[in-house]
């Protein structure tokens, strides 16, 4: 991941399922609106079309070919940056975006079944300027998961633990790509996690 652009004001947020992404993305972007700063929080997949194919996959409710799912993310990330009101013309408008899952994820989820490499060869997207990773253990993410109604296509227990390392192998491949990353951990309390995230940023 080296030579690859870093978009400056964005902030990605990464964890196993259940490891509390989303609900650090509404406390940063509330924190954000409460010191009068533009900031829009986002997530991957997103409410797009190709990004709302992706959930029905997700959910189990259509079945694709590993490598067709790669590309789908691909293609979802592909319009979140560069679409018109993606996020690459929000960072150099000024604004903030804070992101719920990026390509990391496509790293460490498609990576179970699709070659690792070719999962970044259709990933050569910019990078955030910020890299948050919630550090939480497997049975924990798993009993999280338990207390939700519906199970979704990575939540079993074993994937999961492949999954974390393929986030580590991930990270260690853009560890000099001038990313400023972080790993929190992600048992502690959400208000002490969020301090931490807000410490870290230089706004």
């Amino acid at each position: 991941m080296k030579n690859i652009k870093i978009l400056k004001r964005f902030i990605v947020l990464e964890g196993l399922d259940g490891a509390g992404t989303t609900t650090q993305m509404k406390k940063l972007e509330k924190k954000f609106k409460e010191k009068g700063i533009g900031c829009v929080s986002t997530m991957e997949p997103t409410d797009n079309p190709v990004g709302k194919l992706i959930r029905k996959v997700l959910e189990k409710h259509i079945s694709i070919e590993p490598e067709t799912l790669a590309v789908l993310f691909s293609a979802d990330r592909n319009e979140h940056i560069y679409g018109k009101e993606g996020i690459k013309n929000l960072t150099e408008r000024g604004v903030w975006v804070i992101c719920d899952r990026y390509l990391f994820s496509s790293i460490a989820y498609q990576s179970l079944k699709c070659d690792p490499e070719w999962v970044l060869s259709i990933n050569s997207y910019p990078l955030p300027e910020y890299l948050f990773f919630l550090d939480v253990p497997e049975d924990v993410c798993s009993k999280r998961l338990n207390k939700r109604d519906k199970k979704e296509l990575f939540d079993d227990l074993e994937l999961q633990k492949r999954i974390l390392a393929n986030y580590h192998m991930g990270f260690e491949k853009g560890i000099d790509s001038g990313v400023k990353y972080f790993t929190l951990d992600g048992t502690e309390k959400p208000e002490s996690i969020s301090e931490k995230i807000w410490n870290n940023l230089h706004i």
